[in-house]
């Protein structure tokens, strides 16, 4: 058997052609971080460093141990050495194992032309394109490698593109053109090898398309003009005249002060040869539009104005500026034998490169009845690859540039950290957003959200203070935006707290009305779910939060545990929680109880210790704690609607020492 793991503009694993089920997001960094120079030892230390940054280090190499266990398991029916262990080390043994990232280094190390071509080809895209964990060491990690393979493959094309232009071989050399100029537009020397290529076809004017579109290009991106040699050039292969009247479609101007992000959904194209198709590819962008207007984060083009340019072949630039968006996204239908292939692709409108993209194949029968499946996906990938965008410039920018909705997403990134140095950060992020729009719904959700998490997780001596705080910035929220539905969430959780259980499912249901596609909502209503006895339900929430973001982060998984708990499927549930042992403070307890109800004892043993390590740390802050206080803990943090969920999780503990 082969075992086959792509890093290049995306990732996946396979053993002989079949996709392998990695059980988390963290598995899949992980492997993916191994396999980037499969058979080079890493230190425990560092890879426990990289991907439990916020951990303390004890529970970091215990973190370790559990992922690469159900690693390991899931690389089984791949029939390869996969992870091996020596000591203090850890690597990819790379015995049956391709890995297109390798191959492309080897590639550049041989630098001769078969390898430049080679390299060319390889590159699919950048290393882990879309790929996304809240660990700051692995995303920094991830944005060197990301740019030394980028630059590599980069200067190997270029390489190859000087051979093809000196060598006349027009076709060839056209074609890698346009796939360079497709990863990076201002590459001025690759614009000048096309115009070379052009006119040696006889084309001139494709020599004069090709400077115009070096010139817009290199003004988006640079805000510069072209070089005198490529002036020179124009001059030299179009007859003197040829940047005559050139003009330009211009770059998509900036999202103005204060703004929320824009997008436009094009109508998809067609390509079916079918007519009776085009009803469905219009419905499915409408049927977009449609969803991605119940995001109070995004503001949605209407489709009168998109549909406006159906059929037209506008330059991406020129659209996202005539509808003054950052974003499109455009898609089609295509006929593949007995299935119709749906692509969707998002592009930003400033630099014109694709941020995001996905490709759906259909049954002509399940046509119409998937229609709102693929909605779902495209909406939620969109939705999430956006506030990614924004945040990542956010998170690298002086404070004082920030505009009130970047604020947001910064202090909402903060949040995800779980520590009370994160909550005061994020909450000044928050004032200063309501500082520039004291009606701005979402800086309130986040000024709830940093006291909830004090209050449930951090803050065991300022209950009712932080209670307070919570429940009053949720309720302002909802007084400046009803249609909010992570607003909703929040003021439910707080009334799920405070025990008034039908106020508290009422915001639930509001919330999952006013956007079904909103996968932290989803989680987080899932869990929500299962406290007020509905865990079948929180189940099939969560697990879709999770299928609909891939980049979701361990709280997911954690949310999904205590639902699967509460459902009473105790295997499934133990099995998801190895995969994020320390989503939430109290998970060790849940699974101590669930392993104590499966009989193992011993293991439910270690992780009732595991537990009372993480309490006195982040609850009593290095205090002992007092004779059942960790169990009382447990029963307040976790609001039950029924008597027998919480006497199922409090027999279990006890089962594993853990006692009122």
């Amino acid at each position: 058997m082969a075992l086959e793991i792509t890093l290049l503009g995306g990732f996946s694993a396979k053993a002989d052609g079949a996709p392998l089920a990695l059980p988390t997001r963290k598995a899949e960094a992980l492997l993916a971080f191994l396999a980037l120079k499969p058979g080079v030892t890493r230190r425990r230390e560092r890879i426990a460093a990289t991907f439990w940054s916020r951990s303390g280090e004890a529970q970091a190499r215990g973190s370790l141990r559990q992922t690469l266990t159900t690693l390991r398991k899931a690389l089984q029916p791949a029939g390869v050495p996969g992870i091996i262990s020596d000591g203090d080390t850890v690597h990819l043994d790379p015995e049956g194992v391709r890995v297109d990232a390798a191959r492309l280094d080897a590639a550049l190390a041989d630098g001769g032309p078969a390898s430049l071509a080679r390299a060319a080809e390889l590159y699919a895209g950048d290393l882990l394109d879309g790929f996304a964990l809240a660990e700051e060491p692995f995303e920094d990690w991830l944005a060197a490698e990301r740019t030394r393979i980028r630059e590599g493959a980069l200067g190997a094309m270029r390489r190859l593109l000087d051979r093809h232009a000196e060598a006349g071989e027009t076709e060839a050399g056209l074609a890698l053109g346009e796939r360079l100029l497709a990863l990076d537009p201002a590459v001025e020397a690759a614009h000048r090898a096309m115009m070379r290529l052009h006119a040696a076809a006889g084309g001139r004017s494709a020599v004069v398309r090709q400077y115009r579109r070096c010139r817009a290009a290199l003004k988006r991106e640079l805000q510069v003009e072209p070089e005198p040699a490529t002036e020179a050039l124009l001059k030299e292969l179009a007859g003197g005249d040829g940047a005559a009247d050139l003009k330009t479609a211009g770059p998509a101007p900036a999202r103005p002060p204060g703004e929320k992000p824009a997008i436009a959904v094009l109508p998809f194209a067609n390509l079916s040869g079918d007519e009776s198709q085009v009803y469905f590819a219009q419905g499915l962008a409408e049927d977009i539009i449609t969803q991605l207007s119940r995001f109070p984060s995004l503001d949605v083009i209407a489709r009168n104005s998109s549909f406006a340019y159906a059929g037209k072949d506008a330059p991406i630039g020129r659209i996202a500026n005539d509808l003054s968006v950052g974003y499109l996204l455009e898609g089609s239908v295509r006929s593949a034998g007995e299935t119709l292939r749906v692509t969707a692709q998002l592009v930003d409108g400033l630099s014109e490169r694709q941020l995001w993209a996905e490709r759906y194949d259909v049954g002509r029968a399940q046509l119409f009845e998937v229609q709102d499946d693929i909605t779902a996906h495209v909406v939620g990938a969109l939705a999430i690859r956006i506030d990614d965008a924004v945040r990542e410039r956010a998170r690298h920018a002086p404070d004082e540039s920030l505009q009130a909705y970047d604020l947001w997403l910064r202090g909402h990134d903060l949040l995800h950290r779980g520590t009370v140095a994160a909550d005061d950060e994020a909450r000044a992020l928050f004032e200063q957003a309501l500082t520039i729009d004291p009606h701005y719904a979402r800086a309130y959700v986040g000024l709830s959200m940093s006291h909830f998490n004090e209050w449930s997780c951090q803050a065991w001596d300022k209950w009712e203070e932080k209670e307070r705080a919570a429940y009053e910035n949720a309720r302002r929220a909802i007084e400046l935006d009803d249609d909010d539905p992570m607003a909703h969430a929040i003021l439910g959780k707080i009334l799920l707290y405070r025990r008034q259980f039908g106020e508290a499912e009422r915001h639930f249901e509001r919330a999952l009305a006013l956007n079904p596609n909103d996968t932290e909502v989803m989680a987080l209503v899932g869990l929500s779910f299962a406290y007020l006895g509905r865990a079948e339900e929180g189940v099939a929430l969560c697990r879709k939060a999770i299928r609909l973001n891939p980049f979701h982060p361990e709280w997911y998984v954690g949310s999904l545990a205590f639902a699967l708990f509460f459902a009473r499927r105790i295997e499934e549930a133990l099995e998801i929680s190895g995969s994020a042992p320390v989503a939430y403070v109290d998970q060790p307890a849940l699974m101590a109880s669930g392993f104590a109800h499966a009989g193992e004892i011993e293991r439910a043993q270690d992780c009732a210790a595991r537990f009372l390590d993480e309490f006195r740390k982040k609850i009593t802050f290095g205090r002992e704690p007092e004779p059942g206080e960790p169990v009382r803990w447990v029963l307040h943090v976790n609001p039950f609607l029924r008597a027998e969920d919480a006497d199922y999780l409090t027999e279990g503990m006890a089962k594993a020492g853990l006692a009122v």
